[in-house]
């Protein structure tokens, strides 16, 4: 009985929501952005927080959520951050990412937040959009639209995103995370990857939202999905008609239209904001739910999202010009 309390006494649950949302340099781009992040962040209840686009604003977001009676910690490298309610240790800086350990109980996490290359944005040819390329394939483009339609050549596509470096950049995750998972730590990722989902670019999908065909395998969350990493937006909502999931373009009412799309004439809408992690005893997926306007920008218009995701804090005053993604585990340990 005694070696029983013991065990149980050892053992603790904890919850754990990571959210993950590009804060439009640093919440600057809106009148009082900066509060409505610390707004977001408290109203989520998520308690790790990575920051795509954060800037010299990240502590003032932190002291808004300390003067409200919470204990946030962070850490930034370059234009990533990470926001914890848990102990978190010093941040290292990875190309495109912030790494810190952050300790849930007794289990220490490797935490990566990242923002990859926005140039090379391959997923705008099928679009007939350039894709901002400033060197190589249809770079002649700018982000202009295509006058002769639609880029369906799916090898030119995938060319075109390697050129971007983002698949790259993932490889070089993959081998830290292993070093991690090596030292028994979990590893999660989140952050904005400025390109779609394998997992989204389907045959079902291949009609719809001016894929115009294209289905693709997209090589950086096809390298996470090699390597045993789980999408948690797309494990909980494996239907990307139903549960398209969208983070891209955001529409918010605190911002013009032409100030949200950078391809009027298409319908652009993609997720390109996600949380991974690699499965462990110690970590359970308990939900996730996109963060933000049910609204999207679709061919220069507002337009209210039919499908079936789970929408979290819809109405609240919003600070960007992407959806967030909220993701809830439990850590044992």
């Amino acid at each position: 009985m005694a070696g029983a309390a013991s065990a149980a006494a050892s053992s603790s649950e904890s919850t754990l929501k990571v959210l993950v949302i590009n804060a439009w340099h640093g919440g600057t781009q809106v009148p009082g952005g900066v509060g409505m992040i610390a707004d977001i962040i408290k109203e989520s209840g998520a308690t790790l927080v990575f920051i795509a686009e954060a800037s010299e604003t990240t502590p003032d977001i932190v002291a808004k959520l300390n003067a409200s009676g919470l204990n946030f910690q962070h850490r930034r490298t370059g234009d990533n951050a990470i926001i914890s309610a848990y102990p978190i240790g010093e941040a290292t800086a990875l190309p495109y990412m912030t790494k810190a350990v952050v300790t849930v109980g007794s289990v220490e996490i490797a935490a990566y937040a990242a923002h990859l290359q926005y140039q090379w944005y391959a997923t705008y040819l099928p679009r007939a959009y350039g894709p901002g390329a400033p060197s190589g394939e249809y770079s002649g483009y700018g982000w202009n639209k295509i006058p002769t339609g639609p880029v369906t050549d799916v090898a030119a596509v995938a060319r075109v995103n390697a050129a971007s470096g983002r698949p790259q950049v993932i490889e070089r995750f993959i081998v830290d995370a292993g070093k991690e998972r090596q030292r028994g730590r979990l590893v999660i990722l989140g952050g904005d990857f400025n390109e779609p989902s394998t997992l989204d670019w389907t045959r079902r999908t291949a009609q719809l939202f001016d894929h115009n065909g294209v289905v693709l395998r997209w090589a950086s969350t096809q390298a996470l999905e090699d390597a045993g990493f789980v999408d948690a937006y797309r494990r909980q909502h494996p239907s990307p008609v139903t549960h398209p999931g969208f983070t891209w373009p955001a529409s918010n009412h605190n911002a013009a239209v032409e100030s949200l799309t950078w391809a009027p004439e298409a319908d652009e809408r993609d997720r390109i904001d996600y949380v991974f992690h690699h499965p462990d005893a110690r970590l359970k997926l308990k939900d996730a739910q996109v963060v933000g306007p049910r609204e999207s920008i679709v061919r220069n218009q507002r337009v209210a999202e039919s499908g079936k995701d789970p929408f979290l804090l819809a109405d609240v005053p919003w600070p960007t010009d992407h959806k967030a993604v909220l993701a809830s585990y439990t850590v044992r340990g």
